[in-house]
């Protein structure tokens, strides 16, 4: 391949990524909370599985918070974990989790999450 077809080539595919980025984007901020979650976490799995130093990570996510958390290479460490057993299970079931929340409201008056609302599967 020549020089000038590499950078033909290399340019494409910048422009072709940069526009998928940026649909992506665009759909993630009209999506779910869950939706947006389970983005969070594949990234930051497969940040960690390119060896993406954790500090880097929990700094990216903590200068992108809404809320000021401040996330640390512990929490990116627990992103990782949960992507690696999701790739085989899901940890959390709607049915184990209503249950609890079902259990917990039942003990303590003051939580008010909304059971009736659909859990993602």
């Amino acid at each position: 391949m020549t020089d000038t077809l590499k950078k033909i080539v290399t340019a494409t595919t910048g422009a072709i990524t940069a526009t998928g980025d940026a649909i992506t984007d665009q759909i993630e901020k009209v999506s779910s909370p869950a939706s947006r979650a389970g983005h969070v976490v594949e990234r930051a799995g497969k940040m960690d599985e390119a060896n993406v130093d954790h500090d880097v990570i929990a700094l990216q996510m903590t200068k992108r918070s809404p809320t000021k958390t401040v996330y640390t290479a512990r929490d990116v460490n627990v992103l990782a974990n949960v992507y690696q057993d999701s790739k085989t299970t899901v940890l959390l079931t709607a049915k184990q989790s209503r249950a609890l929340i079902e259990d917990e409201k039942q003990n303590n008056p003051q939580v008010t999450p909304d059971l009736d609302a659909p859990m993602s599967a």
